[in-house]
């Protein structure tokens, strides 16, 4: 089976195939003002010039010309003045397109190079990963345990809809104080029933928690002390499922 790094794509590969890519663009672009640079070097009679014909030597007989007053310097033949403008003017939208491209080729490494080095501080070293309690249900089991008594009274006191809310809440605050770290993506509804789960507590006790928390957190009817009474019977079950979990 291959590698990660051999498939196209990912890993290694990617990275050499982005290189590769980017030299071959800025030898394009290299190339392109070598031959800019040459040809503004030289001039346009040499670059149009065929060096296999040369130019046959025509001899002219002498003849008398009538001298004509100076009419203010030498005229440039017809014509050549009209390409020496198009060549330079070629020559330099060239070179500012090569220019351009150049740029954007540099400014498109070193974005890639940045965001490669992000991605890599984001992910942790093998050495670097913190030991996750979720990882050892026992010491979990008995963080819940521990707060069973005052969540329990937490429950009985006040209004039913915000004593059934802090119920659900203590299970998180609970395991955050142990050490589990709730993931960004998480909802705290989310995040409780990982962790019950992780301790193996009673699905069906923890399924009637979760709905009568929605229904407390999230719904207009009124909250009743039926409600109530039975938030407290899911909650026993609950905390006499994760008390085997904890006992040696």
């Amino acid at each position: 089976m291959p590698d990660a790094d051999d498939i196209p794509g990912t890993g290694t590969s990617a990275a050499r195939a982005s290189v590769t890519a980017v030299v071959g663009v800025l030898g394009a672009v290299a190339l392109l003002l070598l031959l800019v640079t040459w040809a503004a070097s030289i001039g346009p009679q040499e670059v149009v010039t065929d060096p296999g014909n040369p130019p046959t030597n025509v001899s002219i007989p002498p003849t008398t010309a009538t001298s004509t007053p100076d009419q203010g310097g030498t005229a440039l033949p017809e014509g050549k003045g009209d390409r020496d403008v198009l060549f330079t003017v070629v020559t330099i939208v060239a070179t500012l397109l090569a220019t351009i491209v150049m740029l954007a080729v540099l400014l498109t490494v070193v974005r890639w190079l940045l965001t490669r080095d992000w991605r890599r501080r984001r992910e942790p070293e093998p050495d670097e990963v913190e030991f996750d309690p979720l990882d050892s249900p026992a010491l979990l089991a008995e963080a819940l345990a521990a707060g069973a008594r005052a969540q329990r009274a937490a429950l009985e006191e006040g209004e039913p809809r915000n004593a059934i809310v802090e119920c659900w809440h203590r299970f998180e605050r609970v395991a955050e104080r142990a050490g589990v770290r709730r993931h960004p993506w998480e909802t705290s509804s989310e995040f409780t029933l990982r962790l019950l789960d992780r301790v193996c507590a009673d699905s069906a006790a923890v399924a009637v928690l979760a709905e009568l928390y929605r229904d407390a957190r999230y719904s207009a009817h009124d909250v009743t002390e039926d409600n109530r009474a039975r938030a407290v019977e899911a909650l026993d079950a609950v905390h006499l499922s994760v008390g085997r979990v904890s006992a040696p």
